[in-house]
């Protein structure tokens, strides 16, 4: 028998299927209320930036947790990008290094999407191992010494700024509502979610299995890339460190997104809002003086409130 919506249903189904933007929105006027200096300029600029590297690969992730993959070798695919982009910055040009960057972290993408696809090997333990593979990579490419960009004009790529709002967070957002739109209205996009929710059953409904999750892998490179290509141009240097636990903090966005880690769900937006409400929360904690010693503690809390909600909400949304 079909249900009937009353007015206080639908306002219950709105809030389950926005409670991350709530919150987010909860946490920004009790920060603006609670904590001094949260809207200055300096520490906007900070927690955009810093955060706009997280949100573009917790895009990535998001894309692979959809087909109930993981990616663990984000960080390292960083580091790759990072020296890519600094040893032929001086051959190719920004434009150039900058796409050498991007392809150097989907090609090692689309090595963990072949193995994902095409061996019985689990995501973590593919990812784990291109984890380690290509932080050897970065660091066998000079030694593991750092690499100076001396090229005027490259920095811009993360210092630059329009109407005040730096070029890394206008990036991200952009690239969001690119994936939304992917996601949502694009029959490839949906696959995604098909393949995440059963993935049998995408099989015999003529679903590219295999496809979806190599291209899944591919994006996560990219952006891992993109990011990499960031953090050089911002601290001036390709460095083989760049990016250790980069991986943990998308997969702490995506989780606090509501996205299921079981795959097949979840929404671009609420993984925005995830990335954003951690990004409030660590300048929160950062601004009030509290012991660094405790800082992980209080993302941890952060983190499991986040992924209550998110199961409370997701229990509605089944009983809609």
């Amino acid at each position: 028998m079909k249900q009937e919506t009353t007015p206080s249903r639908r306002a219950l189904s709105w809030i389950a299927n926005y409670n991350q933007v709530i919150v987010l929105l909860l946490l920004v006027a009790a920060s603006a209320i609670f904590v001094q200096g949260f809207f200055s300029k300096f520490n906007l600029s900070s927690v955009s930036y810093q955060y706009a590297i997280i949100g573009l690969i917790a895009l990535g992730q998001f894309c692979v947790v959809l087909t109930r993959g993981i990616d663990l070798a984000q960080g390292s695919v960083i580091a790759v990008a990072s020296m890519v982009t600094a040893l032929t910055i001086p051959h190719v040009g920004i434009a150039g290094a900058l796409v050498m960057g991007c392809l150097a972290g989907t090609m090692l993408g689309m090595v963990s999407g072949l193995l994902v696809a095409y061996t019985q090997i689990a995501p973590f333990v593919v990812t784990l191992g291109m984890m380690g593979i290509a932080r050897g990579i970065a660091l066998t490419m000079t030694n593991a010494s750092p690499v100076p960009v001396r090229v005027a004009g490259f920095a811009e790529i993360a210092r630059g700024r329009l109407f005040e709002i730096p070029y890394p967070f206008i990036v991200f957002i952009c690239l969001a509502i690119v994936l939304a739109v992917f996601l949502r209205y694009w029959r490839l996009g949906r696959y995604f979610y098909a393949v995440g929710g059963h993935e049998e059953n995408a099989r015999l409904s003529s679903v590219p299995v295999k496809r979806v999750k190599i291209l899944a892998y591919m994006i996560s490179g990219f952006l891992a890339g993109l990011a990499g290509v960031i953090i050089t141009a911002r601290i001036g240097t390709g460095h083989p460190l760049t990016g250790i636990n980069y991986e943990l903090e998308s997969i702490a966005a995506v989780i606090v997104g509501g996205a299921s880690l079981f795959g097949g769900s979840g929404r671009v937006i609420a993984v925005v809002a995830g990335v954003l409400i951690l990004g409030v929360a660590n300048s929160d904690i950062t601004l009030s003086g509290i012991s660094p010693y405790l800082h992980g503690t209080l993302k941890g809390l952060i983190i499991l409130f986040a992924v209550a909600l998110g199961q409370l909400s997701f229990g509605r949304r089944k009983a809609a």
